[in-house]
């Protein structure tokens, strides 16, 4: 194992132990296993769905039994290594996929890897994540990052790839009018990779006005109200997960037209199903991502994707808790980076 870097003996994570139950903790680092790396961790980005599993102790099928450390968009620097890891990788900075299949399945030999049923994901339960100083991470979710990709975007390349993803499911075409519904960091995302796939007519809903202005500015129309949207659309990408909202979108769409669920919301939620059906309309689902990682990073480094004046809040890691708690942010927050070694 590389030893060229000073990692000390302990360190401390934020662990939740239940519905708005947040505790600093300390723990020791762990050394690096074969094949994987010891993380320095930068930055980490707060989620939706860390804030479900915070206030509501479940978000869509992960369920909070166990104490667990939150935090699944992150990057760092690789402070050790494992046995049979390339003492190159020593001192690099990365972003890390933190998607773990279990690469035996059917679906992970078809290369589905992101609907494995066995996969572990970091910062869900069951599967510590990245709100600890020190992180053991393969080395097959680390990807290294030029220096034109700033540590906070580094964290960012999680959520843009559900974007890209929801793009390529989608199946945006050039000329393709697209709905955005929620302007949140993947709506926000949403539309920047419409408008690279050669979307035409991109129209952004979103009630928040701080939100509107970025949706603008990334070049949406920007509507506070679906009613003010128009259409019809070609492409619905739908990051709400509100099942009012994805009702009465679904019935902008075009016959033939695709109508991309990327918001999960509650369990059961209707879709007008006549006009589904009449229309030959494709409802698809996104789960996650599968190979972006390259695509994400060379994108930012390239400048085709706004990240860091997206940033809306910087947490020092001593005061994390806030990006939970303060809650006179939230009206008005993009993306919270909380900051773990500065």
């Amino acid at each position: 194992m590389g030893d060229d870097f000073a990692v000390p003996k302990m360190m401390t994570a934020l662990v939740l132990h239940g519905k708005e139950d947040l505790r600093f903790e300390e723990r020791p680092v762990p050394a690096p296993g074969p094949g994987k790396i010891l993380l320095e961790v930068r930055s980490v980005g707060v989620c939706g769905s860390d804030k479900h599993l915070y206030f509501e102790g479940r978000d869509s099928s992960a369920i909070l039994t166990d104490p667990v450390v939150l935090g699944h968009e992150f990057g760092g620097r690789v402070v050790a290594l494992g046995d049979g890891v390339s003492e190159a990788m020593l001192g690099l900075r990365v972003s890390v996929e933190p998607q773990m299949p279990c690469r035996q399945c059917r679906q992970c030999r078809e290369g589905l890897y992101n609907l494995c049923p066995n996969v572990q994901f970091f910062g869900v339960p069951r599967t510590d994540g990245a709100l600890q100083e020190y992180l053991e991470v393969p080395l097959e979710n680390v990807f290294p990052i030029p220096d034109e990709v700033s540590d906070d975007a580094a964290a960012v390349v999680e959520t843009i790839s559900v974007s890209l993803w929801g793009g390529h499911r989608g199946n945006i075409e050039p000329g393709h009018d697209v709905l955005v519904t929620g302007a949140g960091p993947i709506g926000l995302f949403a539309i920047p990779v419409a408008r690279l796939r050669g979307a035409g007519r991109i129209v952004a809903v979103e009630p928040q006005a701080s939100r509107r202005e970025w949706a603008a500015r990334l070049g949406a129309t920007a509507v506070a109200d679906l009613s003010e949207a128009g259409g019809p659309f070609d492409v619905l990408m739908e990051c709400t997960g509100v099942e009012s909202v994805r009702h009465d979108a679904a019935l902008l769409v075009v016959p033939n037209g695709r109508a991309v669920f990327i918001g999960v919301g509650l369990q059961a939620a209707p879709v007008p199903m006549p006009a589904v059906i009449e229309r030959e309309v494709s409802i698809v689902g996104v789960m996650r991502y599968r190979f972006t990682w390259p695509s994400v990073i060379n994108a930012i480094a390239r400048g085709q994707y706004v990240v860091d004046d997206l940033v809306s809040r910087q947490v020092p890691f001593t005061d994390a808790i806030t990006a939970w708690t303060a809650k006179e942010y939230f009206a008005t927050e993009v993306k919270t980076i909380i900051r773990v070694n500065e």
